[in-house]
């Protein structure tokens, strides 16, 4: 609305002086003179005092029309959109990236739309048994179809953290994969990786890797192919940490299939920031403290959605991350006094500092807001920060102003994980300039204080289009397999999956943008062709009869 103007109106005051015509000699009275020629005009008179106010102004006229903003795809204006995961299953997912460091440390905030996810793995006491309860919806489906190959049995319900994650890669090191730049995180993905259509149970849970042809450097220096920061909301956010991992090169045809965890994600060197409680005896290892519980050593299942007991820690973890003090362990053989009732339910996961090169990354400032009134959906906004350096150059790669890096993003939702996740293409990130991403050189040291992320002037978000890949693997897209004969079913349909990548030929020196786009409407879009690899959140094709 326009201010009011006041208008004052000053009046000035003339006082005119008249000078008088001289009278005569004495004697008879002359004739009347003529009139004396008009006085000088007198001095200004004194200002008057001021007017009374003026009515007020009218209104002003309309402001004209602000400038347009600034299109999605440049900048966040409040939050991402996320298409999908309302009942259409959408594969595109909006994800902005931003990035700063200060003299000795780095920082990123990721910011997306997505359930909240922050509950994992439990103990529930039913039946007259503490039995495991949770994990992803392809092992739930594999349980309810009594098919291992689909994945693990005995699943009883689908209770599975929120995650992204962010693999880095070094072009300047010695050691690197040579063409991240080019194939992105499709390097790491093959065949027989878990929900794959070669995938059996003997081959273990994890298959990522990166195969030796890939990296340069001698043999003996290589086991690190790529850096992982993985942020997990169950099992480090509550105590703001994120997992520190990297993918490992491997002669995947020479490792010996024992059921175990025989991929090449691995943990950093040290102790992870989470570990698992198992059933002892019949009994849980751990039961929540009642002294930091209001008396509980439980929560009832029937309360899963409420409970502040979520999640528990360690005594040494108890003042960490934004919700302290946190729920704590108590052994159970410290535990007096509890008799387990049908429904009682303890976290599987137990959280812990951490400690070594897999403690290296925090999450302060993590934050997550709901927009719907069940809190199911809502806006995470994660913030990691590590030491540019560690000196653990074994496990990580050490940022240098000046340098530009290969990264790569991942988030996973809705308690699916493995090749339901989302990706992105491979991006470059810079300490300067010239990366998709270039991070802001900000004053000070230290994780403290965390850069103003939400200042988009000085902070400007990246605007990525993540996407679902579903059965791309690195086979596929390299052409093995074609010319290794391989043919899959797609269980819904019947229909034989498409195993004829038409640009294998260029894989290896061309970066996949140059071919295809991420939404619909681009060239050779993602957002069609990964629905052809065998559908999305279906069932995982198999070997064809």
């Amino acid at each position: 609305m326009n201010q009011r103007q006041l208008r004052f109106n000053s009046v000035l005051v003339a006082v005119a002086l008249v000078a008088a015509s001289c009278a005569g000699d004495t004697g008879p009275a002359g004739t009347a003179g003529a009139d004396g020629a008009d006085g000088a005009d007198g001095a200004a008179g004194a200002t008057g005092p001021a007017g009374a106010a003026g009515a007020a102004g009218a209104d002003g006229a309309a402001g004209a029309d602000g400038a347009d903003g600034m299109d999605g795809s440049d900048a966040i204006a409040a939050v991402p959109t996320l298409e999908g995961h309302n009942g259409d299953h959408g594969m595109i997912l909006p994800y902005d990236v931003q990035a700063a460091y200060n003299d000795d440390t780095f920082f990123w905030r990721v910011t997306y739309r997505g359930n909240e996810g922050k509950r994992h793995q439990y103990l529930r006491y039913t039946g007259g048994a503490w039995q495991k309860e949770g994990g992803d919806r392809r092992d739930a489906q594999g349980s309810i179809d009594g098919d291992e190959d689909q994945g693990d049995q005995g699943q009883l319900s689908t209770i599975y953290e929120q995650r992204t994650s962010i693999m880095v890669n070094d072009p300047s090191a010695t050691v690197h994969v040579s063409n991240f730049a080019e194939g992105g995180c499709f390097l790491t993905c093959h065949n027989d990786s878990r929900h794959m259509p070669e995938w059996t149970a003997a081959n273990g849970h994890d298959g990522k890797w990166v195969d030796p042809s890939h990296m340069t450097g001698s043999p003996a220096d290589r086991d690190m192919a790529l850096d992982l920061w993985h942020w997990r909301g169950a099992r480090s956010n509550p105590i703001a940490r994120s997992d520190d991992q990297y993918i490992q090169t491997l002669d995947w045809s020479a490792v010996t299939r024992t059921g175990a965890d025989d991929g090449g994600r691995r943990g950093d060197a040290g102790d992870s920031v989470f570990f698992n409680q198992d059933i002892t005896a019949g009994n849980p290892d751990y039961m929540l403290d009642p002294a930091t519980t209001w008396g509980q050593h439980s929560f009832d299942w029937d309360d899963f959605w409420v409970t502040p007991f979520y999640y528990m820690t360690v005594p040494e973890a108890e003042m960490l991350g934004a919700f302290a003090p946190n729920a704590t362990t108590i052994e159970w053989a410290d535990v007096t006094g509890y008799t387990a009732a049908e429904g009682d339910t303890v976290p599987r996961r137990i959280l812990r500092p951490g400690a070594g090169s897999r403690a290296d990354i925090t999450a302060y400032g993590t934050t997550f807001t709901p927009d719907t009134p069940d809190s199911s959906l809502g806006v995470w906004k994660v913030q990691l920060q590590r030491a540019l350096n560690t000196g653990n150059a074994a496990d990580d790669i050490a940022f240098v102003v000046g340098n530009t890096y290969d990264v790569g993003f991942e988030v996973h939702l809705w308690e699916y994980t493995t090749r339901d996740h989302y990706i992105s293409f491979p991006m470059t990130m810079s300490l300067g300039t010239g990366g998709d991403i270039e991070a802001v050189s900000v004053t000070g040291a230290g994780a403290f204080a965390i850069p103003n992320f939400d200042d988009h002037a000085t902070y400007p978000p990246v605007r990525v289009d993540l996407f679902q890949p579903g059965i791309t693997t690195w086979e596929f897209l390299d052409g093995s397999n074609a010319a290794d004969g391989k043919v899959y079913n797609d269980p819904v349909t019947g229909a034989v999956v498409d195993q004829v990548h038409g640009g294998s030929s260029s894989v290896g020196g061309t970066a996949c943008t140059v071919c295809h786009d991420v939404r619909n409407g681009g060239a050779l879009p993602m957002e069609t062709l990964a629905a052809q690899r065998g559908g999305v959140w279906s069932d995982t094709p198999t070997d064809a009869p």
